[in-house]
């Protein structure tokens, strides 16, 4: 067995033990590098943590670059030099020469040979980019292949059961917090389930927009939390909506505003804090708290916008009746461009005709011939833009 094969037996027990044991990830990535550094005799070696959807390097572990080197690459040419298209190892045989590396002076190019690289799947949108750099050039042999490998995926493992066991802890807070918004809303028995049936109107517009998965599930949960700023307000003032004062008027349209202030230190909600924040905004601009106009407002926060809306007017409140069904849509035709973005109002209406149980209603003949009437009038109007991400 060769000097390389014993260290590396050496460096994947001590690894292995760690990963079992519950060690903590950026230790055990550092123990990666800096062994690989060694073994392979190498100028440094990186291990990137990149988020695939988000299209952001979420952090890095390296060793061998004291000064301002290629490991300040962002994620835009990270992904230009190790191409996952290129295949599973990436070769760069002369870093100098190489024009998928930028920047001769600011990263260190003129101080670095061969690289090799290596993807590795984690978990979801993650994954791992391992490299390795020499001062000359330097193509791996099979063997110290497989070590740097079997060492990479050491790292995955690691980093797939610490975000598994986050993504766990992330999905028990979020309930939890969703729990206690809800059970505050039952105090209220005119918007008892309010925060539920918004929620399910929006995931069902979502979803006929055909959005992602992950966006659908965000807007889910917008849904249940678009309304958590009004935990701290007086209960008299919420009771008595529809015939406040002006200043009163003017605290209850702080909530989006407190809602977002609560949401924002919670990590796991970082993608819902922009719908909480603007669910308020209407497509012309004259909603609150920043009079934001038309794609300006994230598309998660304008589904919400109808979505809360509709919920209201079928449900009713204390201070008015529930509206009729053909009201409801007459209502969101005549302020589809004004108080709503008319794509989303077409996207309902599509919904409404196709899954009116979405809604808890049941939709008769009069409701129906209505329905059609103004999705016409709707496709006159021009048809629905193309959905942009929210995020």
């Amino acid at each position: 067995m060769s000097s390389d094969y014993k260290d590396f037996f050496k460096v994947f027990s001590q690894v292995s033990k760690a990963i079992h044991s519950g060690g903590n990830t950026t230790e055990i990535l550092g123990h990666i590098v800096r062994n690989i550094k060694e073994i392979l005799g190498a100028k440094g070696c990186i291990y990137w943590i990149v988020d695939r959807r988000q299209e952001k390097i979420e952090t890095k572990v390296s060793d061998g670059f004291p000064y301002r080197s290629l490991a300040n690459v962002d994620y835009r040419e990270l992904n230009h030099i190790f191409a996952s298209d290129q295949g599973p190892i990436i070769w760069i045989e002369d870093a100098k020469t190489d024009e998928r590396i930028p920047d001769l002076d600011t990263i260190g190019k003129r101080s670095v040979g061969s690289i090799t690289g290596m993807f590795f799947d984690i978990i979801g949108n993650y994954a791992g980019i391992l490299a390795v750099y020499f001062y000359s050039h330097k193509k791996l042999s099979t063997e110290e292949t497989e070590i740097l490998t079997a060492l990479g995926e050491q790292g995955a493992i690691a980093l797939h059961k610490a975000f598994s066991y986050d993504e766990k802890m992330v999905q028990n807070l979020r309930q939890m917090v969703e729990g206690f918004t809800l059970a505050l809303e039952a105090k209220d028995e005119s918007t008892h389930g309010h925060s539920v049936r918004v929620a399910r109107f929006a995931k069902s517009v979502a979803e006929e927009l055909k959005l992602s998965d992950t966006d659908i599930e965000t807007i889910y949960h917008g849904g249940l939390l678009h309304d958590i700023g009004k935990i701290g307000m007086n209960d008299d003032i919420l009771e008595r909506l529809g015939i406040l004062s002006r200043k009163e008027m003017d605290i209850v349209k702080l909530h989006p505003v407190i809602g977002a202030r609560i949401a924002k230190p919670l990590n796991f909600l970082n993608d819902v804090v922009p719908l909480i924040l603007h669910h308020h905004e209407r497509f012309d601009g004259s909603g609150y708290p920043d009079g934001l106009k038309g794609e300006f407002i994230p598309l998660g926060a304008r589904i919400l916008t109808l979505c809360d809306a509709v919920e209201t007017m079928l449900a009713g409140r204390t201070y008015f009746a529930k509206m009729k069904l053909e009201d409801v849509i007459v209502n969101l035709h005549q302020n589809a461009g004004a108080h709503f973005d008319p794509m989303i109002v077409n996207a309902f209406f599509n919904v409404l005709e196709a899954r009116p149980e979405v809604f808890d209603i049941h939709i008769n003949g009069a409701e129906r011939k209505c329905l059609a009437n103004y999705r016409q009038r709707m496709k006159l109007v021009g048809g629905p833009s193309q959905p942009q991400l929210f995020i």
